[in-house]
């Protein structure tokens, strides 16, 4: 019996808050990322912190066969996004759940040779990037970039880089994407500096590719019919990682990863990411 998975997610799940008192929907990068590894054929597991009267957020990855491990929280970290004419968002964050320990993680769960820590709100700290034996550690930082007043709105910046970002082992691997750095050469230069490897996408753009800092390659992106770009981030790192893992190319996880965010966006919610056809078994 499978004791450990084969791609293990950590971070905070989260419920949307949705317009005209609709239901809310669950989200974080553990939903998307999970439900991808799942897809792909591999084992997913989820380490989350969550109030346990929200526990039918994860009603959908537990459907899929994905493993749960969600530590009680008075609160759950809870999203309600505004958006202007001009399409610009305003983000709030009304609850916040409570951060994520190393204790946390159930110890069979620490040997998974996929390991993604997907933080939303800084709920992983700094000491959580050590835990794990040899693996392929993949980060995406986009939680650890944001930042909230008491009333809850919430800011967003790639400056200053949270210590977290400091201490990933040698052969870690970061995704992140232009938009979360702004557009800015000088802090994408910081940040690729973080990271043994570094994956920088760019919506419908090509995705660059750093290693020890340098560019090592670009690969465009799939050409797609958008509906809901909603954790196609998300989508494109799991995908990436778990490729990369198996072929140790990362031109060949790139587009692996572009063509599964793609997919995923040609739907709503997380109906569009792909299952892999897998060869049969032998006769």
């Amino acid at each position: 019996m499978q004791t450990r998975p084969d791609y293990l997610v950590i971070g905070h799940v989260s419920k949307d808050l949705q317009p005209n008192d609709a239901p809310p929907q669950p989200g974080g990068t553990a939903i998307y990322s999970a439900i991808t590894a799942q897809r792909l054929g591999l084992q997913a597991a989820i380490v989350t912190a969550l109030a346990p009267e929200d526990s039918y957020l994860l009603d959908s990855p537990r459907d899929e066969g994905i493993w749960i491990h969600a530590a009680p929280s008075l609160h759950t970290t809870t999203f309600r996004n505004t958006y202007n004419a001009e399409g610009h968002r305003t983000q709030l964050l009304p609850a916040h759940a409570s951060p994520i320990s190393p204790g946390d993680v159930p110890a069979a769960w620490l040997a998974a040779p996929i390991v993604h820590l997907g933080p939303v709100a800084q709920e992983l700290p700094a000491g959580i990037t050590g835990l794990f034996p040899p693996c392929l550690l993949g980060v995406t930082p986009q939680g650890w970039m944001r930042s909230w007043d008491r009333g809850g709105h919430v800011r967003h910046s790639a400056m200053p880089i949270n210590p977290a970002l400091y201490s990933l082992p040698a052969g870690a691997v970061m995704v992140l994407s232009m938009e979360d750095i702004a557009f800015d050469r000088d802090t994408l230069d910081r940040y690729v500096a973080l990271a043994q490897t570094v994956i920088v996408t760019q919506a419908a753009g090509e995705a660059l590719i750093f290693r020890q800092a340098q560019p090592a390659g670009r690969v465009p992106a799939c050409l797609a019919n958008p509906v809901d770009p909603t954790g196609a981030g998300d989508v494109f790192a799991a995908a990436f990682f778990i490729r990369y893992h198996e072929t140790s190319s990362l031109t060949e996880a790139a587009r692996f990863a572009h063509a599964a965010a793609a997919l995923a966006i040609e739907a709503y919610g997380t109906e569009g990411i792909a299952r892999r056809q897998l060869p049969p078994a032998p006769a």
